[in-house]
C-alpha cells in the first residue's frame, strides 16, 4: 500500500479512508484520514467535490480530526484478512492537497501532522 491508497474498513463503511503519509518513508507512523459529508459544522480546510474522486458524488471533506496513525504492517494484515476493502486511489494532485490542507487544519492532531513534516511532504 502507498501514499493516495484508498480503503473502507468494512463493507457498510460510509467513510472512505486515505494514506496520506509516505509509508515508504517512514511504515511505521502511516497517517490516514477519512472523507465526511460537507455541512456546515464540519472543517472545510479541504472540500472535495464531485469528480475529484469516484468515491466522491457529492461536497466531501476531509475529516482531519479524527486522523489517524497506523503501521504499513497492520493495513496489509487487515487487507489480507478482508477487513479493509481497497477503493482506487486519489490522484496524486488530490494526495498533494490534502497533505498541504492538513496543515491549516485547526483539527488535525499536531503529531499527526509532524509526520507530514518530517517526511518533507509539506512545509510547516
Amino acid at each position: 500500500m502507498d501514499a493516495g491508497t484508498t480503503f473502507l474498513l468494512s463493507a457498510g463503511d460510509i467513510h472512505l479512508w486515505i494514506i496520506i503519509s509516505d509509508p515508504k518513508l517512514d511504515p511505521q507512523n502511516v497517517l490516514i484520514v477519512n472523507l465526511t459529508s460537507l455541512a456546515p459544522r464540519k472543517e472545510q480546510s479541504c472540500v472535495l467535490r464531485a469528480g475529484d474522486h469516484p468515491w466522491v458524488r457529492h461536497d466531501t471533506c476531509v475529516n482531519y480530526g479524527d486522523s489517524k496513525v497506523t503501521t504499513l504492517d497492520k493495513l496489509v494484515a487487515a487487507r489480507d484478512a478482508n477487513a479493509l476493502m481497497i477503493q482506487s486511489p486519489v490522484g496524486p494532485d488530490i494526495l498533494q492537497r490534502m497533505r498541504e490542507s492538513a496543515m491549516n487544519s485547526s483539527k488535525m492532531p499536531l503529531d499527526h501532522a509532524e509526520i507530514l513534516i518530517s517526511q518533507g511532504l509539506v512545509q510547516p
